[in-house]
């Protein structure tokens, strides 16, 4: 009897622990979430479904991009946040929405405990901008013209806080130079603005490259020293004197207590796909650099990031008030 009643305990457990195994082993078994933090057509938008498509061949299960702007890419994340820590909803975690807007406003999470960070895939870059038939040749001559007219030449940006706000506010800082930021709400509004002739100066992000080849805008600069594919004429702004750049993480990040197989697949899969070569073209096409990176190194960088832009956002007086 107790031989049976041993072989019993010993199936009812077998049973007992076989979906667990079993889901663990199939994982994923059904379509992947991927939260992007700002509008369609953007460059963190393009890239991330061109991702999306090259890691549906590693996991063999579809990846469905979810657009959620606002707040600085905080909604976004927030969702991640709150999701479920079993895999199936990971989300865009970019200096905008991790580093930038917790230190500016209020945000449903603390980007350096919430998370498992899964991978970085690529590094934003961002430019300042002109006209095609702008009188600035160059980031000297904006600067110059910046210093005999404290204020009146006027800097498009997406939003105040945003990547192309703080670096510009950066350059102004160091050279005390004054300006006047105007706010556009997305990337393609200042573009639109500066085309018009509604602004003289814009700070943009990669998606301005097409307008760039099209003949109809200029780059007086990058903020990134490393070269730009397709840009081998716009200088750093280095050149100019300044001593950084402002180049951005862009990875993947799932809610926090996310067993480790399941992001050690993730990491896996998306690193892979950051190789795809049909990925890798969309990235080249946003004035974007890939950057494939594992989720311990991203974290690292992370936390250099926001002690780094937690020392910028106070000099411009944006840190929020605790």
């Amino acid at each position: 009897m107790q031989k049976l009643r041993r072989m019993l305990i010993t199936a009812i457990a077998a049973v007992a622990l076989a979906p667990a195994v079993s889901a663990a082993d199939s994982f994923p078994d059904h379509p992947i979430q991927l939260y992007v933090p700002f509008g369609a057509g953007g460059s963190f938008d393009l890239t991330a479904r061109a991702l999306a498509k090259a890691a549906e061949k590693e996991l063999g299960s579809p990846v469905v991009v979810v657009n959620k702007p606002g707040a600085g890419g905080a909604i976004a994340l927030g969702e991640v946040a709150r999701a479920q820590p079993d895999g199936y909803t990971i989300g865009v975690f970019t200096a905008a929405n991790a580093v930038i807007a917790p230190q500016i406003q209020k945000v449903t999470y603390d980007p350096l405990k919430d998370f498992s960070l899964i991978s970085n895939y690529a590094t934003s870059t961002l430019f300042v901008a002109v006209r095609a038939d702008s009188p600035y040749q160059t980031l000297d001559d904006m600067l110059a013209d910046m210093k005999a007219r404290p204020g009146d030449v006027m800097v498009g940006v997406s939003t105040i806080g945003s990547s192309t706000h703080l670096s510009t506010a950066r350059m102004m800082l160091e050279r005390g130079l004054q300006t006047e930021y105007v706010t556009f709400g997305g990337g393609a509004q200042v573009l639109t603005a500066l085309m018009g002739g509604h602004i003289p100066v814009a700070s943009v992000a990669g998606e301005a490259l097409p307008y760039v080849t099209s003949g109809k805008i200029r780059f007086l600069a990058s903020f990134s020293r490393a070269p730009i594919p397709g840009l081998p004429d716009v200088p750093w702004i280095g050149e100019s004197g300044f001593k950084w750049e402002a180049d951005a993480f862009v990875g993947l990040a799932a809610p926090k207590e996310l067993a480790e197989p399941r992001r050690a697949l993730l990491e896996k899969a998306f690193l892979h796909a950051a190789e795809d070569p049909d990925y890798l073209r969309v990235v080249q096409d946003m004035a974007m650099l890939p950057n494939a990176l594992d989720g311990k190194t991203l974290q690292e960088i992370l936390g250099q990031s926001y002690q780094q832009t937690g020392t910028l956002v106070k000099a411009v007086g944006l840190a929020q008030q605790k």
